[in-house]
Order: C-alpha cells, then sequence, then structure tokens
C-alpha cells in the first residue's frame, strides 16, 4: 500500500509544477486538449461542464466557478462538472457546484488519473468521483455541502484539505482491481459520516474529525490505521465492524464519542507528531 501511494504523490507532484497554461473564454461541454486558464465563470444548463480529453492537461480555474443545472432528482443522464478522460490531468484554483459529480476521474473499466489542488466542491451530488484503477490527489482542497465529498472504488489521496457539511465526507468503496486510500492532515468535520470505508487498505494520518454524527465508519477493512490524529466531540468517533479491525495508535479520542472498546497504541510505537497537530492549510 505505502508503496502505491508514492507513486500516486509522486505523479501529482510532477503534475502540479507544470508552466502557467494560456488564458481564454471556454464553452460548456468543450473537450479540452491543451493547458488552459479560464478567463470568467461558466455556467452551464445541460450536462457538460468540461471534459480533459489529453494526457497531462492542467485546468487553472484561475479563481473561477464551473456551476452546473443543480441537482435534479430522476435525471437520466448525471451532469458532470470535470470529466476527466486522460491521465495526469492537473485542475486547480477554482470552485465547481451544483453537478451530481463536480469532478470525475475514471469509469467502468478506463483508468484515469488526475490531481487537485486549491479546488472547492461544494453543493454537489458527488464532489468526486474515483472510478475502479484510476487514481486521484487531492490537496489544499474544499468539500463542503455535498451529498457524498468524494466516492472512490481506486486510488486515493487527501492532503491537508477539509472536508465539512457533508452527508458523507468520504466514501471507499469496494472496486477491483481498486487502490489504497489516505486521509493525511487533514480536517473532517460536521458530517453526517466523516468516512465510510468498505474495503481494506486506508491511512489516516495526522487528521482531525470533530463534530460529525459518526466520524469513522468501517466494514471489511482489515488492514487499516488511524496514526496522529484526533477525534473530539463526535456523535461516534469509530464504528468499527469488529474491535480491533483497525489500528489506531498516537491518537486522541475525547469522552464523549465512544466506542469504548476501542484500544489506542501508545505514541512510541508510530513515530509522529502528536496527534491533532496536521492541521489543513488555508485556502486561497
Amino acid at each position: 500500500m505505502v508503496a502505491l501511494v508514492a507513486v500516486l504523490v509522486a505523479g501529482a507532484a510532477h503534475a502540479l509544477v507544470a508552466a502557467e497554461p494560456r488564458a481564454r473564454r471556454v464553452e460548456c461541454g468543450e473537450e479540452i486538449t491543451g493547458d488552459v486558464r479560464l478567463t470568467a465563470d461558466l455556467r452551464c444548463p445541460g450536462p457538460s461542464g468540461l471534459v480533459v480529453a489529453a494526457d497531462g492537461v492542467e485546468v487553472d480555474l484561475d479563481g473561477h466557478a464551473i456551476t452546473g443545472p443543480g441537482l435534479v432528482a430522476g435525471r437520466s443522464t448525471p451532469s458532470q462538472g470535470i470529466s476527466v478522460e486522460a491521465h495526469d490531468a492537473t485542475i486547480r484554483g477554482g470552485r465547481i457546484t451544483g453537478w451530481d459529480v463536480g469532478v470525475r476521474v475514471g469509469w467502468g473499466r478506463s483508468p484515469r488519473s488526475a490531481a487537485l489542488a486549491d479546488v472547492r466542491l461544494e453543493a454537489d451530488g458527488v464532489g468526486a468521483s474515483v472510478g475502479d484503477g484510476s487514481s486521484l490527489f487531492v490537496t489544499t482542497s474544499l468539500l463542503r455541502g455535498n451529498n457524498t465529498g468524494i466516492t472512490a472504488q481506486g486510488q486515493l489521496v487527501v492532503d491537508r484539505s477539509r472536508v465539512e457539511e457533508n452527508f458523507t465526507g468520504v466514501a471507499v468503496q469496494s472496486g477491483e482491481p481498486g487502490g489504497p486510500f489516505t486521509l493525511r492532515g487533514s480536517l473532517v468535520q460536521r458530517n453526517n459520516f466523516g468516512l465510510m470505508c468498505h474495503r481494506p487498505g486506508f491511512l489516516v494520518e495526522r487528521s482531525t474529525f470533530a463534530h460529525n454524527d459518526t466520524a469513522l465508519i468501517a466494514s471489511d477493512c482489515r488492514p487499516s490505521a488511524v496514526l496522529g490524529s484526533a477525534f473530539l466531540r463526535n456523535g461516534d468517533h469509530l464504528w468499527l465492524d469488529e474491535p480491533g479491525s483497525v489500528t489506531v495508535a498516537c491518537t486522541l479520542l475525547t469522552r464523549s464519542g465512544g466506542p469504548e472498546e476501542v484500544a489506542v497504541q501508545p505514541c512510541g510505537s508510530w513515530p509522529g507528531p502528536p496527534p491533532g497537530t496536521g492541521r489543513p492549510l488555508p485556502l486561497r
């Protein structure tokens, strides 16, 4: 799991240092095949915002919003703000709102990869979705007010981000071949469910869960670990299919929010900083 995460992070880091893209106007439903920087907000009444159709493309929102048609029950074709149909895409610096799926990376058996940096995914059905065999790296971003912040069947890293006021913050689902999930240096707060895990292989590191109805619910997730983190005043801190199914070390759990049978290993078993010190960076 560690090796796969390292490859994902290294690829994402390379993607985030590309040269500044050219500024121009874009149209709803447009296929993006070269780097682009938006010059205005984009409002789309139809089912498609932008489609990233070439490898290595950067979409710089430059502080602008891509706004969809809103959430409508029973819509036959889900609306998508940005659909990534390529590898090593980068999306940065703006807001994606009002879509059934804000950012979709991969679908079916078509692996894709993308990085999101300084992106606000707000008031979407699903803020971001990563499919089987695909990978998504999310850093210094905000997922707020969605039905689900992120759904993941492929590889996912959420780094120094805020996940708040969603029904479900992050849902790690079964997938073939699936992949690891890492949450680090992030704040997960005021969600009905902060993190739901239904497949093995997650790592929560240096993160804080606060004021969620249920902070972390896990079934069939062994082996997984929570390290150097804090659970503060949640309705339930950890809801596990069996005690001991998740390793918890150097982690603070306030008295409110049980269950009490969770055994927390001492900080000496994990050489990291004190719990709760992994705070997300401020958003631009």
